[in-house]
C-alpha cells in the first residue's frame, strides 16, 4: 500500500496536543533570552508595535499571528502592514493563549513567543470560531506564477507561508519560509495536491495556487471529503506514520471512531516492518479489528510462496493466528512496483500471486483480501478474473466517484481505500484510510467476533 493524505476525530489532534504548552504562563527569563526570527521572512527587526503601528514589521507580526493562531481555531486575518483594531484583537487572543498579558501590544514577549508558536504551531483554549476567508494572509505578493523547485523569491515565500497555513501542522511540519523551492517545498505540494485531488507533481501552478489561496485563507485545513453512504472507517499502518519513532495513540485512533485497520507485516523477501508487533497489539487492544498485510515484490520470478513463507513467520511472530476474535484475514498487496515509477511488477504472474495466496490461506485457515486496483489488474495482467473469488480492499482517490471501480469478473469489494491524506488524532503522519462495505455485524463477523 504505497503511501499517497481528511481530518477526523475532536478538533484538537493528538499530535497537536503533544506540541501543546497550555495558557500558563510563558517563563519570561526564556523569552527575553530568546533571539529575534524573521518566521515569516519579511524581517528580523522586532520592534514594538500597537494600534496605528504600520509597516514591514508589521506584516511580519500579522502573518506571524496567522500561522500561531490557526491551530487554536482562528480564521487568519488579513496581512497588509497596518495595525488595526482587527490585528490589535488576534494579538490579544494570541497572549491570552500564551498565558501573556492580553494588552493588545507587541512587545519583546510577545514577539518571542509569537516567534515560537508561528513556527511550531499549538491548539489553544478557548478555541475559535470562523469568520470570513481572507485574501491577503501572509503579505509577500499577490502574484501567482507557476513554480518549481529550484525557484526563488518573494513568491516562493508567499508558497511556503501558504502551505503552512494550508497544511494541518502536527501531521505536516511546518516549512522553513526562506523563499528557496527546495525538496521539502516540493514535497509539501505533492502532498497538498494529493489531499486536493489534483495531478501531483510538484508544481505550483494556476490549479495548485487557487486550491492554497482558498484553504491558507480559512480557519480549516485541507481535508479531502470521505466517502458517504460507508459508516466504517479504517485506516492503514505503517513505519511512516512514526516520524522519528513516535508512537501511535490507538487509544485516540479508536476515539477518532476508527474501527478497523490493516498492519503492514512484511514487502517481498527481506523486509519485516519494525511495528508489525507494537501496532497489532495497540490496534487489537483497543477493540479494533486487525489484518496483517504484505507487499508482494515481483522483481525475481516464482517467489510469491517464499515471500508466504516469511509473511507467515512474522505475523505468527507477532501473535497472529488468523482465529483470534478481531483477526482479520490477512491482505495481500498486489500493485505497481513501489520503487518511484509506477511500473508493472516485473515478475509478477497470477500463478506467483496464487502461489502467495494459497500457502497462506492454507496456514491460517482464512481466505485472504488482495489490495489491489482495476487500473493495475487491466495494465499489468491483461484484466484476469483470477482473482474474482477474493474479497477485495480497492485503492482509488479520486473524489468524483461514489465507490471504487471492480475489477473484472469482481461484482463487489470490501474494503476502499479512498485517500492517503487522512488525518487521525493519535498519528502524527498523514495516512491511508478506508471505509468497509458492510455493516458492523459483519465486520465482527470477518473478524471473528
Amino acid at each position: 500500500m504505497n503511501r499517497r493524505t481528511l481530518r477526523r476525530g475532536p478538533a484538537l489532534t493528538g499530535a497537536l496536543l503533544t506540541l501543546m504548552l497550555g495558557t500558563t504562563a510563558v517563563d519570561a527569563a526564556e523569552l527575553d533570552a530568546a533571539a529575534a526570527t524573521a518566521v515569516c521572512g519579511h524581517t528580523d527587526a522586532q520592534p514594538a508595535l500597537e494600534r496605528g503601528s504600520t509597516g514591514t514589521a508589521v506584516l511580519e507580526a500579522q502573518c506571524e499571528l496567522n500561522l500561531a493562531t490557526k491551530a487554536g481555531g482562528y480564521t487568519p486575518i488579513t496581512a497588509d502592514g497596518s495595525f488595526g483594531p482587527g490585528t490589535e484583537e488576534r494579538v490579544r487572543v494570541f497572549q491570552r493563549c500564551a498565558g501573556l498579558t492580553a494588552d493588545g501590544v507587541i512587545g519583546p514577549q510577545t514577539w518571542t513567543a509569537l516567534n515560537t508558536w508561528s513556527a511550531e504551531p499549538r491548539p489553544c483554549a478557548p478555541q475559535g470560531t470562523s469568520s470570513t476567508p481572507q485574501a491577503s494572509v501572509c503579505g509577500h505578493t499577490d502574484t501567482r506564477p507557476t513554480l518549481r523547485r529550484g525557484a526563488k523569491g518573494i513568491e516562493v515565500k508567499e508558497l511556503q507561508c501558504r502551505l503552512n497555513l494550508a497544511m494541518e501542522p502536527g501531521h505536516y511540519p511546518p516549512l522553513v519560509i526562506d523563499g528557496d523551492f527546495g525538496g521539502a517545498t516540493q514535497n509539501r505540494v505533492v502532498e497538498l495536491q494529493m489531499c486536493a485531488n489534483l495531478s501531483a507533481d510538484g508544481v505550483a501552478g494556476p490549479n495548485t495556487w487557487a486550491k492554497l489561496t482558498d484553504w491558507s485563507g480559512r480557519n480549516t485545513y485541507c481535508a479531502p471529503p470521505r466517502p458517504a453512504g460507508y459508516p466504517i472507517d479504517g485506516l492503514d499502518t505503517a513505519k511512516y506514520l512514526h516520524p522519528n519513532g513516535a508512537p501511535i495513540d490507538w487509544e485516540a485512533v479508536r476515539a477518532a471512531g476508527v474501527e478497523f485497520a490493516t498492519v503492514k507485516a512484511t514487502r517481498g523477501l527481506n523486509v519485516t516492518d519494525e511495528y508489525l508487533a507494537t501496532d497489532m497489539d495497540g490496534a487489537r487492544g483497543v477493540g479494533l479489528a486487525v489484518a496483517p498485510y504484505h507487499f508482494y515484490t515481483g522483481t525475481a520470478p516464482d517467489t510469491g510462496a517464499a515471500q508466504a513463507d516469511r509473511f507467515i513467520a512474522a505475523v505468527r511472530a507477532a501473535g497472529y493466528t488468523g482465529q483470534r476474535p478481531g483477526d482479520l484475514p490477512p491482505v495481500f498487496d498486489f500493485e505497481r512496483t513501489d520503487d518511484g515509477s509506477e511500473s508493472c511488477p516485473p515478475y509478477g504472474t497470477v500463478a506467483d500471486a496464487k502461489a502467495w495466496l494459497d500457502r497462506v490461506e492454507a496456514e491460517f485457515g482464512r481466505k485472504p483480501i488482495i489490495y489491489t486496483q482495476k487500473s493495475f489488474l487491466d495494465a499489468c495482467l491483461g484484466s484476469t478474473t483470477a482473482f474474482a473469488g477474493y474479497p477485495l480492499q480497492l485503492a482509488d482517490y479520486r473524489q468524483s466517484i461514489t465507490e471504487p471501480p471492480l475489477p473484472t469478473g469482481s461484482s463487489t469489494w470490501l474494503m476502499w481505500q479512498y485517500t492517503a491524506s487522512a488525518l487521525f488524532d493519535g498519528i502524527r503522519a498523514p495516512a491511508t484510510a478506508d471505509v468497509f462495505n458492510g455493516t458492523r455485524e459483519d465486520l465482527d463477523r470477518l473478524a471473528n467476533r
